[in-house]
């Protein structure tokens, strides 16, 4: 049986860092929103573009793709449903 390599994760800076808050109002990171996929039954956060125009991201089980662009008007809700 042969030796599992050891595997390292570095994180730098992790107790510099600030928490993110969701949207990412006023603190450091990037700014994301909570998503709850009906097709699996599971939550997770997608992220806000480097443009700025949209929040974009995947169910972790299934991969089904989401995108919620952002408009002029918005909206102050952070969690969502993708039926």
């Amino acid at each position: 049986m042969m030796d599992e390599p050891p595997y390292h994760l570095e994180i730098d800076g992790l107790e510099s860092e600030e928490t993110t808050r969701a949207g990412g109002s006023s603190l450091r990171g990037r700014a994301w929103i909570g998503i709850h996929f009906d097709c699996c039954g599971v939550y997770t956060r997608i992220y806000r573009n480097r443009a700025g125009t949209a929040y974009h991201g995947a169910c972790p089980k299934c991969a089904r793709t989401v995108t919620l662009r952002i408009g002029p008007d918005g909206t102050d809700a952070r969690f969502f449903v993708a039926e």
